[in-house]
């Protein structure tokens, strides 16, 4: 009888693995695309496309953060690493840009292990907007 239990508790060690606990935290970022005809997109991060009723571009960027700390997720957001930025400079279009796209250069390592991030990003544009196959430019139906 003690064959039997021994077999499945040896077992169960051998195939047990620590569990590391993933963080994870969404971010919420909206640009005015009023009067904007084009709207090029030069996100890093993986991401999809969605419309919406609104006159505005919604990102949702959900950060999956392992191997680290609420303490260092809270410094990576802090210091824009996940932000995207506008640039409006030309007339008609406009252009979305991930401030950090070299994040993957600048990895994090603590004393338990290289820090692993995944950001994945929603993007809800105004219905009025069609994009191109590769999802990097967007512009207004006419």
């Amino acid at each position: 009888m003690k064959r039997f239990l021994l077999l499945p508790l040896l077992l169960a060690l051998c195939f047990s693995n620590p569990v590391q606990a993933q963080m994870v935290r969404t971010l919420y970022q909206m640009f005015e695309v009023d009067s904007v005809k084009t709207i090029q997109l030069e996100i890093s991060d993986i991401y999809e496309i969605n419309t919406w009723a609104g006159n505005s571009v919604l990102i949702e960027t959900t950060i999956k953060l392992g191997n680290g700390s609420p303490e260092i997720l809270d410094f990576l957001i802090k210091k824009g690493r996940y932000d995207v930025a506008i640039d409006s400079s030309m007339k008609e279009s406009v252009r979305l840009y991930t401030k950090m796209p070299d994040r993957d250069k600048n990895k994090l390592k603590t004393p338990a292990g290289e820090v692993t991030e995944i950001p994945e990003a929603k993007i809800f544009v105004p219905d009025s907007f069609i994009w191109t196959e590769d999802k990097k430019t967007l512009t207004r139906k006419e």
